[in-house]
């Protein structure tokens, strides 16, 4: 059995006005995606085929998010600028306790943590998403999940951190951070996956690991993901016309 990873599913109150944010901070093509959704299709986010999808928040946010991105930049001028456009287009900077550290927090116009980061070489052929960055009680255990769950590699490894990548040389990562708090209420950030068989993934990964509570799934720490029939791509254009 087999599945990749479709999409960055993000909650928005304004589908629209959170599909605009991040085309100007990303690049790629927005579409509706139904149902008051958007899609960010072909974003500028490394060799992952991967889109960011928008859709209206069944809550509002009432705490830090457990998953977040990262953005890269590529210079000191670069990170400048990115962290001035982030503060024009309504991204507001945010102290969560993190010290002098090489990047700046922000809550985009929804609220939902991201980070900017300044140069690093680790981040160098990602394209502008760095890395999507999932809090773990257990790091190893939950990245060896989602590399099944995705088919990306495990590149990195330690006792508090894990990273996966699609391709060792280019392309964002997803990284898990070691934090002591376990995950309380819905994400309002998640992943869609495919199937890339003709049959359903779902037993396999509720071997793998997943849990299900009616017709949601939620990966071993409980977050909730997607399995999609289709491919997410082949939904957007139908949606676009």
């Amino acid at each position: 059995m087999s599945t990749r990873l479709a999409s960055v599913v993000i909650e928005a109150s304004d589908p629209t006005a959170a599909a605009e944010f991040w085309y100007v901070m990303l690049g790629g093509t927005a579409v509706p995606d139904g149902d008051g959704g958007r899609r960010l299709v072909s974003p500028e986010i490394g060799a992952c085929d991967v889109d960011l999808v928008f859709v209206p928040s069944k809550a509002d946010k009432v705490a830090k998010n457990r998953i977040h991105v990262d953005l890269a930049t590529e210079s000191p001028h670069e990170y400048h600028v990115l962290t001035s456009l982030a503060a024009d287009l309504g991204a507001r900077a945010l102290d969560v306790g993190q010290g002098a550290v090489p990047w700046t927090v922000f809550q985009d116009l929804e609220g939902n943590e991201f980070c900017v980061l300044e140069p690093r070489e680790l981040y160098t052929d990602t394209g502008p998403l760095a890395a999507v960055v999932i809090d773990a009680i257990d790091p190893v255990s939950l990245a060896a999940f989602w590399s099944a769950a995705t088919g990306w590699p495990l590149i990195q490894s330690g006792p508090d951190a894990v990273a996966l990548r699609p391709l060792r040389d280019r392309g964002p990562w997803i990284e898990f951070l070691r934090v002591p708090e376990p995950k309380r209420g819905m994400n309002r950030i998640r992943f869609d996956i495919v199937s890339t068989e003709d049959t359903d993934p779902t037993p396999w990964l509720l071997a793998l690991g997943a849990t299900r509570d009616g017709r949601t799934l939620a990966d071993p720490e409980g977050n909730e993901f997607r399995v999609l029939r289709q491919p997410a791509r082949a939904t957007a254009r139908r949606a676009g016309r």
